[in-house]
């Protein structure tokens, strides 16, 4: 973010970003936002948006409608945690105006914000109630002053209705001249996730365990929305191993609770998880927190899809 503001307060996208800043909670009120520091022009032609990873740029279609371009950053299959951009990606986004990041996981694209001199970076996370980061090893960095924190935020649908929102609120101060058209998909598109929040909620209410260990952690805000605990983790963050006293204390708590099923992730190994699967007879089940990966994917069916493989491993 601070990379953002070095540029003097003319430009467009530091423009942008105070405005966005300053909306008070919601989407502008049609009619009410300031001249578009692009000109007219953006009132001819669609804006060209890009988000780093999958689900935010799911979102980001589902508000700004079919006619509008949006690059998503980071390949399917591809772990945030771990990923660079390479020079072809930077070419293509240099056509973006607006880049909407979740903050923490993906600061790497703080890292080129000099090279995209026409782009705004706009953070999800205004409105969200962020979790402290469980973590140990592998920082996600301080967003606008507040401390460490979960950035896995957008497992859960309810939040999905916020990062809507705040995607709503910066193209309607882009773009004012569409800020109607923006207003009226965020609120058909908050709709849908309000009922597919209400629908996974249901679905696991009646669950024979709630209690789930996980390869890494980033599932705090899934379970947090939907019933669930987060009874251990393997691994504290990504590719730090467990030691041998966590391995100990992992090995007890899984006689203790009676659990049988391993949640991974497939951006992550699961080799390091072998020896545990087979010395307490433990299934792996897959929960994706990324999705993209699947023909016509969409942020409503990644969530679907998790909710029911927690259905199938712990069962009614």
């Amino acid at each position: 973010m601070a990379k953002i503001m070095k540029y003097p307060p003319a430009f467009p996208r530091a423009w942008l970003l105070a405005a966005w800043l300053l909306v008070p909670g919601s989407v502008p009120a049609v009619g009410c936002a300031a001249a578009s520091p692009w000109g007219s022009a953006a009132a001819e032609r669609p804006l060209v948006l890009a988000a780093t990873i999958f689900p935010a740029a799911d979102i980001a279609r589902h508000v700004a409608g079919p006619g509008m371009r949006v690059i998503q950053i980071l390949p399917a299959g591809a772990s945030p945690h771990t990923f660079d951009l390479t020079p072809g990606q930077l070419r293509e986004l240099q056509a973006a105006r607006v880049i909407f990041k979740i903050g923490g996981v993906d600061d790497w694209i703080d890292g080129v914000a000099e090279s995209l001199p026409h782009a705004a970076i706009i953070p999800l996370l205004k409105g969200i109630a962020r979790m402290p980061s469980q973590e140990h090893g592998h920082r996600h960095a301080a967003v606008n002053g507040h401390d460490e924190f979960d950035p896995h935020y957008w497992l859960s649908a309810a939040n999905g209705v916020i990062m809507a929102r705040n995607i709503a609120a910066a193209l309607s101060a882009a773009d004012p001249a569409r800020a109607a058209l923006y207003d009226r998909n965020y609120r058909g598109y908050a709709r849908e996730l309000s009922a597919l929040h209400e629908e996974i909620r249901k679905e696991l209410s009646s669950l024979r365990s709630n209690k789930m260990i996980v390869l890494h952690d980033g599932w705090r805000y899934f379970a947090a929305a939907y019933g669930l605990e987060i009874a251990a983790v393997f691994q504290s963050s990504p590719g730090r191993e467990p030691t041998p006293r966590d391995l100990q204390e992992l090995y007890a708590q899984v006689r203790r609770l009676g659990i049988r099923t391993v949640f991974s992730e497939p951006q992550l190994s699961t080799a390091s998880l072998e020896p545990l699967l087979q010395d307490l007879g433990l299934k792996l089940a897959v929960l994706d927190p990324l999705g993209g990966s699947v023909v016509g994917d969409s942020y409503t069916g990644l969530l679907r899809r998790d909710a029911k493989v927690i259905l199938g491993a712990l069962g009614r």
